[in-house]
């Protein structure tokens, strides 16, 4: 069995762990009640601010692409992106649709650690930015967050973790300047040397953190509140604002199948702290799972294009 192989199967494993959870522990004939509520034009909603998201993105990986000197049309790089994300829901691992859009960029005159170096400071930021908004909000909502045993530990990992990853990007070029590095291969030097030079300039790193602010407000904050209203979902929008980075951070990890089962749990676990029925914020997550996944679904034609 190949490692790739015994990968796949751990992942499948979770995720079938989390899903028969789910199953059992949901009533889905309430959420089927709640699907019923959902009108056309609140779906309409919850579909531009995703795809406001999805543009704020594909925006923020053209600032930092055009540093690399990639310098295609803001269009192409949404379609790019846009083309990632059906590739993230339809694939098992979000891996897939980061390579992809790295080799279409990086394909004419095979630059391709200078196009990788695009998609992992496009990731970093984004986890830095979904961290620093719940630790914002954390703070916002100190006596809710801090005393709960469960979120207060979460919040101080995700502190700990943030200061130690930027605490690593700060100072890598000591790491890298040592003895260590000479037995390194020359391929990770070179990937090292092209995303190390992001960190010369820290405005690009604060910009780049700014956009992540941005597109969580909007592509992930402000999307699903608009579920939760058509759903009727009643919860304090600082309550709400203390938890959803969090879920997403939590849903992000690869320890599931396209994070199926993870991002229901977590729906289910830290909403629920705040009084909101399982059957109600499953609703919310699947529905906004399938709306993705549908929307993705578009990008085919140009996934199709790109493969000849």
């Amino acid at each position: 069995m190949t490692k790739k192989t015994l990968k796949f199967l751990l992942k499948f494993a979770v995720s079938v762990g989390f899903v028969a959870w789910i199953v059992f522990t949901v009533n889905w004939h309430e959420v089927w009640t709640f699907l019923k509520k959902v009108e056309l034009w609140q779906v309409g909603i919850y579909v531009l601010l995703y795809m406001a998201g999805i543009f704020i993105s594909s925006y923020k990986w053209k600032f930092l692409a055009n540093i690399k000197g990639f310098n295609l049309p803001p269009g192409g790089f949404f379609k790019l992106y846009f083309t990632g994300t059906f590739i993230n829901n339809f694939m098992p691992s979000f891996i897939g649709g980061d390579a992809f859009k790295a080799y279409q960029i990086g394909k004419e005159g095979k630059k391709y650690p200078r196009a990788l170096s695009t998609i992992v400071i496009d990731r970093a930021t984004g986890f830095w930015g979904a961290m620093i908004l719940t630790l914002f909000f954390a703070v916002l909502n100190f006596n809710a967050i801090f005393t709960n045993p469960i979120l207060a530990s979460i919040n101080l990992a995700i502190l700990v973790v943030l200061i130690i990853s930027l605490i690593a990007f700060r100072f890598k070029k000591a790491l890298f300047r040592s003895r260590f590095s000479k037995y390194l291969p020359g391929r990770i030097l070179d990937f090292y040397k092209e995303f190390g030079e992001y960190g010369n300039n820290s405005g690009i790193i604060t910009k780049s953190i700014g956009y992540s602010f941005l597109f969580s407000l909007i592509g992930i904050a402000a999307a699903n509140y608009a579920l939760f209203l058509a759903l009727g979902i009643k919860i304090g929008v600082l309550n709400y604002l203390s938890v959803v980075f969090l879920i997403s951070i939590i849903s992000s990890i690869p320890v599931s199948i396209n994070n199926i089962g993870i991002k229901e749990w977590a729906y289910i676990t830290f909403f629920g702290l705040f009084g909101a029925g399982s059957s109600a914020v499953v609703t919310v997550a699947i529905l906004s799972r399938l709306l993705q996944m549908l929307i993705s679904f578009f990008a085919l034609p140009i996934y199709l294009r790109s493969k000849k």
